[in-house]
């Protein structure tokens, strides 16, 4: 059973001690390192049991899962192990949605996932059959077949990473043997502190997800900041369920992170409130597909968290987004492509 161990806390005090022409370099370089380290080590461990033929990687959303794999995919490679990954999203299949009290559309539960043709591609794969495996458009938001030169055939000692917030579930990782099966859970665990705390695992994940939602969504900060009761409603269902079942946990919170998502964030949110002042700031995207008809769930809500948000972010340092490395976790959430 994984534990959140080694929670990472820092202060708004070092994180400005941090900003001289001579420190900042390597302070941003040994946050990388120490995750890279950890993952690694991680990897390493869950590669040592030559038994393993499935890896499942599973986190809440914008704890970096997809750069967790591609190390891990990484290593497969350097170490001569023939692999495959499987993503969850493709198996997209919504067929009646559910609704929180203010008409929020649930797509974090693992029922938007078409769980019985992952359970039986997975094990195909590993009986050593050739599977082709669906492909979701989010763009036309349907599913389609993948070419026959991209089926997956991993033969009888290849490994399969399976990465997908739902990956832990049982309805997933439980249809193969438990002794094939290695399990990972990721997710930031650490704070920022000032007079008092402020920001933990939980704001460092909606800082990145306000941040990639504007960039790779369409979304407006207040779409992300209105629907993210739903996801925190939607992670309290299985966060803990999923951490238990895990082998190991990753912390993926980087200690210099929020000198540049704080202010990305910050840019965000002041559009949205600049557009709630000048009625331009249209209906949340997530909303879309609500009973309700309403433009936002609750709009006095989303801007008073706003408001609040606000007036912490202000009190962060600012970095140049370009100090980030071209490999670090944080690509996917601020990447422009």
């Amino acid at each position: 059973m994984a534990q959140l161990t080694n929670k990472i806390e820092i202060s708004l005090e070092e994180l400005e001690e941090s900003l001289g022409v001579s420190k900042l370099p390597s302070f941003v370089n040994s946050s990388e390192m120490e995750f890279f380290e950890g993952a690694k080590k991680v990897a390493s461990e869950a590669l040592s049991n030559n038994n393993k033929r499935v890896i499942f990687i599973s986190g809440p959303t914008s704890s970096g899962k997809t750069t967790f794999t591609s190390i891990l995919s990484k290593q497969l490679v350097e170490s001569g192990i023939k692999a495959a990954y499987l993503s969850l999203d493709d198996y997209y299949a919504v067929k009646e949605l559910t609704f929180d009290s203010e008409g929020r559309p649930d797509y974090e539960t693992k029922d938007t996932l078409n769980l019985d043709q992952v359970a039986i591609d997975i094990n195909l794969i590993l009986k050593g059959q050739s599977v082709i495996t669906p492909r979701f458009n989010f763009q036309t938001r349907m599913s389609e077949m993948r070419d026959l030169s991209e089926a997956i055939c991993l033969g009888n000692d290849g490994i399969l990473i399976v990465e997908g917030l739902h990956g832990i579930a049982n309805e997933i990782s439980g249809t193969v043997p438990s002794e094939l099966c290695t399990k990972i859970f990721i997710a930031p665990y650490g704070d920022v502190f000032a007079d008092n705390r402020v920001f933990d695992g939980d704001e460092i994940r909606l800082l990145r997800r306000i941040v990639r939602d504007s960039r790779h969504r369409n979304a407006k900060a207040l779409s992300t900041v209105d629907y993210w009761p739903m996801i925190e409603k939607s992670e309290e269902a299985y966060y803990n369920d999923y951490l238990k079942r895990a082998d190991y946990h990753i912390n993926s919170f980087l200690k210099y992170e929020v000198l540049v998502t704080a202010p990305l964030a910050l840019h965000e949110i002041n559009l949205s409130l600049q557009m709630v002042d000048n009625g331009t700031i249209g209906s949340n995207v997530f909303m879309e597909k609500s009973y309700t008809k309403k433009p936002f769930a609750n709009l006095s809500a989303a801007l008073n968290r706003c408001q609040k948000l606000k007036v912490k972010l202000e009190r962060i340092p600012v970095i140049d987004p370009s100090r980030v490395p071209a490999n670090s976790i944080l690509n996917e959430f601020i990447g422009i492509n």
